[in-house]
C-alpha cells in the first residue's frame, strides 16, 4: 500500500518525522495545525503541503499522525471524527497512551495506532537527522500492524510491538532514563556548585564519568559497567555521604544505593553487602 501522510501539529515531534519520512522517500501530502504560520513553515521545511482546514487534509492523506501534546490527541479525534475517515489510518505519537484514545474507530471505517518515536525532540530543524538511530514502539489494530512495523524497519529502524496496557510502562521506562535522569544529574551538579563550582564548570567536571558511565553500559551492561563504593563494599564512604547529603535528597539516595547493592550481590555472587544495607536502612 503506498501512503500519503499527513501531519495535524507542526511542532518539534511533526516538523522531524515529516522531514525524516521525506528524505527516505515517503510521500508527504503535508500539515494541518490552528496555527497556520507553523503549517506553512513544517510545509517549506519538508518539501510538503500545508492545509487550512482538517477536511483537506484528510482527503489527501490515507495515513494521518497526530503530532499534537497529549492532551489535545483526544480533542482532535473528537474533530476528526466528524469527517469522513473510511480507510483512513489514524495514528498519535504519544507514548504514554494507547490507541484506546480513538473512540469508537472502527464503527468509522478506520483504524488506530499509537505509534511513539523513542527520542528526545530538542530542535525541530536538526533532530530529524539523529532519527535513523532511534526505535519506534507500536501499539494498534492487527490489520496494519505488521505493515506499519515494516514500514518503519525499512527506513532502518528498530520497531518494539506493544500491548495497549504496558503502554503507562513503557512510558515509565522512556522517562526514567530520560527526564529523570536530567533530574538526578542536575542534583548531583548541585553538590559541585555548593563546592563552589558554577553551573557550567559542574557539569563539564562531572561529563566524562557521564558519558564514561553511558559508553560502559552500552558496551558491556548494567552489571559490568558497576563501579563506586557501593560495589566495594565502602561502609565508611557511605557514612560520609550520609552526613553531608541535603535531607531532601536522603530518601533518594538510600532508594538507588540499595539498587547498586542488589546489581553488586548480582556481580559479585556471594559477597555480603549486609552491613551496607543496615546503615542505609536506618
Amino acid at each position: 500500500m503506498d501512503f500519503n501522510i499527513g501531519f495535524i501539529g507542526a511542532g518539534k515531534v511533526g516538523i522531524s518525522l515529516g522531514k525524516y519520512f521525506s528524505i527516505n522517500n515517503l510521500n508527504l501530502s503535508g500539515y494541518y495545525s490552528k496555527n497556520a504560520n507553523s503549517a506553512a513553515e513544517a510545509a517549506e521545511f519538508t518539501n510538503s503541503k500545508h492545509f487550512n482546514d482538517l477536511e483537506t487534509l484528510i482527503r489527501y492523506s490515507n495515513l494521518i499522525f497526530i503530532t499534537t501534546p497529549d492532551d489535545v490527541i483526544k480533542e482532535i479525534w473528537n474533530e476528526l471524527k466528524e469527517y469522513n475517515l473510511k480507510d483512513k489510518i489514524i495514528c498519535h505519537t504519544s507514548g504514554s497512551l494507547s490507541s484506546s484514545i480513538f473512540s469508537n474507530i472502527n464503527t468509522l471505517g478506520a483504524l488506530g495506532y499509537s505509534i511513539h518515536p523513542m527520542c528526545a525532540f530538542s530542535d525541530k530543524f536538526t533532530t530529524y537527522k539523529s532519527l535513523n538511530q532511534i526505535y519506534f514502539s507500536i501499539q494498534g489494530d492487527d490489520a496494519y500492524l505488521y505493515v506499519l512495523s515494516e514500514l518503519l524497519k525499512g527506513l532502518g529502524n528498530n520497531v518494539i510491538i506493544l500491548d495497549k496496557d504496558k503502554k503507562p510502562l513503557y512510558h515509565l521506562a522512556n522517562v526514567t532514563v530520560s527526564n529523570l535522569v536530567l533530574s538526578l544529574l542536575e542534583i548531583g551538579c548541585s553538590y559541585m556548585k555548593s563546592c563552589g563550582l558554577n553551573e557550567k564548570d559542574a557539569i563539564n567536571a562531572l561529563m566524562p564519568l557521564i558519558d564514561n558511565n553511558i559508553k560502559n553500559i552500552k558496551a558491556h551492561g548494567f552489571l559490568n559497567a558497576l563501579t563506586g563504593p557501593v560495589e566495594r563494599g565502602d561502609l565508611e564512604t557511605l557514612k560520609h555521604h550520609l552526613t553531608v547529603i541535603p535531607p531532601s535528597d536522603l530518601d533518594l539516595y538510600r532508594r538507588l544505593s540499595l539498587n547498586l547493592i542488589n546489581l553488586s550481590e548480582k556481580k559479585h555472587y556471594g559477597k555480603n553487602y549486609n552491613i551496607l544495607k543496615n546503615e542505609l536502612c536506618n
